[in-house]
C-alpha cells in the first residue's frame, strides 16, 4: 500500500516531531505512528473482508430461493411477478446476513437442521481453486457442534430451456438443483477434485463464460441432547479463498432451548414407483435414511410376500419380505446399527403400501390416453388373486378376505411393527372417475371393511363428486384429494366420519415456480387443517435430470421442468449413493416448520398463535386453474415466512423454560 510519494494509502506521512498540533497536545511520537499504523491495518483488513483484493463478492442468503449464475440475482426477484416478493438490497443485508459486518445469524432448536447459501461472485477475471471452508462451532462453556453434524454442498446448474406449461414461470435460465456434498460422501468414480475446489466459470457445470456466480449450500443438524447442544450463541468461522485471494464470515448459530420431536406429526410423503424395491438393500437403505434426514416418508411400490392360492386357502411366505422390511418397520434401520444419526431416530416408517391390486392395467386412465409414461404400469399386477372372466365369485371374494385377515395376523404378531400405517391403495383404480371404477372402488373397500382388519386402511386419490364421496365415506380410511377439493366443510365432514384428508399437489416440484413452494405444502396442511400432503414420485427420469431438467413431458408435449424428480441418482456423478435437491431441502424446512406449529398447538394460546403466523403468510385459495405459488396463494418474501417461525420459536422457548 505504498507509493513512491512516501504516502500511505490511508493518508500522508507526517513530519511528526515537527508538529505543532502533535507538540501542543503532547502525544508522544510514537502513540501517533501506532495510530497510523492501526488505521491503514483496519483499512487492509477491511479489504480482505470484503474480498475486494479476491476478485470476488460474497453474500449469503436464506434456504427458499435459487440464485440465477449468470444474471447474480434470484430467480424469484421478479417484482413484476411478485411485488411482495424478496426485498431489494439482499446482497447487502437480508434477514440472516449482515453484510457490514460479514455474518450470518440463524437460529434453531435442538434436532432441527438448518440452511443457507454462501454465493461467490468473481468481479473481475476468473477465479481458480476457489474453496469454502467451514469450522465447528463454539458456544457455551465451551459445548461445540462439531464438523460432523455440518454439510457443505456445491449447487449444481440445469438449464430450464422451455419453461413449464403451468399458470406462472420464473421463465428459462440455469436453475440451481441438485447438491453435489463436499465433506461427507462415499464413491469411487465422484469427480470431487472438481466439486471442491471449483473455477468460475466452471467447466464440469458447463454454463460458460457467462457464468458470475456459484453459490454453496451449508446445512447445519443441531443434535437432540441439551447436553450435547446447550441453548445459547454457537460461532464459526467459514473461509472462502481461492488463488486469487480469500476472505472471511462469521456464522453465528442461536440455538432455543427446546428439540424437534423425533416423531413427525406431519407424516408428509411421495409416492413412488421408482425400483428402489430391487436396489441392493444398501442402497435401498440409503433412500430410506435421505428421506428421513429430511422428516419426509414414501409410499413405495413394489413390495409383495410369496403367495400360493389353492382354493379359496392363502399360504403366505413372509421370509424374504419381513427379512427385506423389518428394519424399517422396527426403525432401527433409523439407528448407529445402520450408520443413521439426524431426525426421526429409531423412529418406524410412517407409512407401507400393501401389494393388494385388482387389475393389469388402469381400466379408466388406458383407453383414455391419461398419463402414458411412467414406470408405475410395471406395477400393474393383480394380488392376491384376478378376477375370474365371468366376474367376482363367492370364491374370489373369500381368497381377498383370507389375505386381507393374513396381512392383520401377520403384523399383530409384531408389536414393534404397530406403528406404521398399512395402506391398502388399488393403483389400477387411481384417479378413475367413470361409473365402472367407482362400483369397483366400492367393492373392494366394502371387501376390506367385511374382513375386520382394522390395521388395513383403505386409500381412494381423486376428485369424486358428492355422491360418489358420501358413498365412500361408508368404507374409505385415507381420502387423498386434489387440494383445490379440501374445502372446510369437506374436511370437516371427512372427520366427522374418522376419514383422514390428505392433499396431492404435483405442482410443487416444478423448478421454474416460486422457491417457497416445496416449503409452503407443509403450512397449507395447517392452513387447511388436513392429516398431510403427498407428492407424486421422486425418481422420475432422475439418472438424466443432471443434464436435462424437462423430467415429465405429457403428451401435449409441454414440459413440466423437475415434476416427479425431487432425488437425483448419485450414480451419474459417481456417487455411491442418492443426492438430494434444493426442492426436497424446501419440503424439509416446511415439515420442521409443522413441528413448530405442533408444538404451540398444545395450550389454546399457543394454538391461536400458530394460526395466525400461518394466516400472516399464507392466503390461499387454491383453485385448481391456478399454479401453486401464483401471486397472491402467499407472501412471496420468504423472509416473512423466516420471521414467523422466528417469532414462533422464541415463544416455544419462553413456555418451555416457563416450564421447567
Amino acid at each position: 500500500m505504498f507509493d513512491g510519494t512516501n504516502e500511505l494509502a490511508c493518508g500522508p506521512v507526517r513530519n511528526w516531531p515537527d508538529d505543532p498540533q502533535v507538540r501542543r497536545a503532547g502525544v508522544p511520537e510514537v502513540r501517533w505512528c501506532f495510530a497510523a499504523a492501526w488505521i491503514c491495518l483496519s483499512f487492509l483488513a477491511a479489504q480482505f473482508a470484503q474480498g475486494a483484493d479476491a476478485g470476488m463478492k460474497v453474500w449469503a442468503v436464506n434456504d427458499s430461493v435459487r440464485v440465477d449464475p449468470v444474471r447474480n440475482i434470484p430467480f424469484e426477484d421478479n417484482h413484476t411477478l411478485f411485488p411482495d416478493g424478496i426485498r431489494p438490497a439482499y446482497k447487502d443485508a437480508n434477514l440472516i446476513w449482515d453484510g457490514a459486518a460479514r455474518r450470518i445469524a440463524l437460529k434453531a432448536a435442538r434436532n432441527e437442521t438448518v440452511a443457507f447459501q454462501i454465493v461467490i461472485e468473481r468481479t473481475g477475471g476468473k477465479l481458480t481453486n476457489v474453496r469454502v471452508t467451514p469450522a465447528a462451532l463454539t458456544g457455551p462453556q465451551g459445548a461445540t457442534i462439531s464438523l460432523e453434524s455440518i454439510e457443505l454442498f456445491r449447487e449444481w446448474y440445469v438449464p430450464v430451456k422451455k419453461p413449464s406449461h403451468q399458470s406462472y414461470t420464473l421463465g428459462a435460465g440455469w436453475y440451481p438443483d441438485g447438491l453435489l456434498p463436499c465433506l461427507h460422501w462415499s464413491g469411487n468414480l465422484y469427480a470431487h477434485t472438481y466439486v471442491m475446489p471449483f473455477d468460475l466459470p466452471d467447466p464440469l457445470n458447463n454454463v460458460g463464460a457467462t457464468q458470475k456466480s456459484q453459490a454453496v449450500w451449508i446445512d447445519v443438524y443441531v443434535p437432540k441432547s441439551r447436553q450435547d447442544a446447550p441453548p445459547g450463541k454457537y460461532s464459526a468461522p467459514i473461509r472462502i479463498s481461492s488463488d486469487q485471494g480469500e476472505t472471511q464470515l462469521t456464522l453465528d448459530l442461536q440455538v432455543w432451548d427446546f428439540a424437534l420431536s423425533e416423531e413427525s406429526h406431519l407424516k408428509p410423503n411421495i409416492y413412488t414407483d421408482t425400483e428402489i424395491n430391487t436396489f441392493a438393500e444398501q442402497m435401498e437403505l440409503k433412500y430410506y435414511q435421505l428421506l428421513r434426514q429430511h422428516r419426509l416418508s414414501m409410499n413405495l411400490e413394489g413390495y409383495a410376500p410369496g403367495l400360493k392360492i389353492a382354493g379359496t386357502e392363502v399360504a403366505i411366505d413372509w421370509s424374504q419380505y419381513d427379512a427385506r422390511l423389518a428394519k424399517y418397520l422396527d426403525g432401527s434401520a433409523f439407528t448407529r446399527q445402520y450408520g443413521y444419526s439426524g431426525p426421526g431416530y429409531g423412529m418406524p416408517v410412517e407409512y407401507l403400501l400393501l401389494p393388494f391390486d385388482a387389475y393389469p392395467w388402469n381400466l379408466y386412465k388406458i383407453p383414455r390416453r391419461i398419463q402414458q409414461s411412467g414406470k408405475e404400469w410395471k406395477y400393474y399386477a393383480p394380488w392376491p388373486v384376478a378376477q375370474p372372466r365371468g366376474g367376482p365369485t363367492p370364491e374370489y371374494r373369500a381368497v381377498w378376505k383370507n389375505a386381507f385377515q393374513a396381512y392383520q395376523a401377520h403384523f399383530d404378531q409384531h408389536p414393534a411393527w404397530s406403528k406404521t400405517r398399512l395402506l391398502v391403495y388399488f393403483l389400477s383404480l387411481d384417479e378413475s372417475y367413470d361409473d365402472l371404477s367407482r362400483d369397483r372402488m366400492f367393492y373392494f373397500g366394502e371387501l376390506l371393511k367385511e374382513a375386520q382388519t382394522p390395521r388395513l386402511e383403505f386409500r381412494v386419490d381423486g376428485s369424486y363428486p358428492k355422491e360418489t364421496t358420501q358413498r365412500l365415506l361408508k368404507i374409505l380410511n385415507v381420502a387423498n384429494l386434489g387440494i383445490e377439493d379440501c374445502d372446510p366443510i369437506t374436511v370437516a365432514q371427512n372427520k366427522e366420519h374418522g376419514v383422514d384428508t390428505w392433499f396431492y399437489e404435483n405442482g410443487a416440484s416444478i423448478i421454474d415456480g416460486d422457491g417457497l413452494k416445496c416449503r409452503a405444502l407443509s403450512w397449507i396442511v395447517w392452513w387447511l387443517g388436513v392429516g398431510t400432503w403427498n407428492i407424486w414420485e421422486m425418481d422420475f427420469n432422475s439418472l438424466r435430470a443432471w443434464l436435462d431438467p424437462a423430467t415429465y413431458v405429457p403428451s401435449n408435449g409441454e414440459p413440466l421442468n423437475g415434476a416427479g424428480m425431487l432425488v437425483y441418482r448419485g450414480e451419474t456423478m459417481g456417487l455411491d449413493g442418492p443426492a438430494a435437491s434444493i426442492r426436497l431441502k424446501g419440503m424439509r424446512r416446511g415439515s420442521q416448520d409443522y413441528e413448530y406449529f405442533w408444538l404451540l398447538a398444545q395450550t389454546p394460546e399457543g394454538r391461536k398463535l400458530a394460526d395466525e403466523a400461518v394466516r400472516q403468510v399464507v392466503h390461499g385459495p387454491f383453485p385448481e386453474k391456478e399454479s401453486l405459488g401464483a401471486p397472491g396463494q402467499w407472501v412471496h418474501d420468504p423472509d416473512e415466512w423466516d420471521r414467523r417461525r422466528v417469532q414462533l420459536g422464541n415463544a416455544i422457548e419462553a413456555v418451555h423454560i416457563e416450564g421447567r
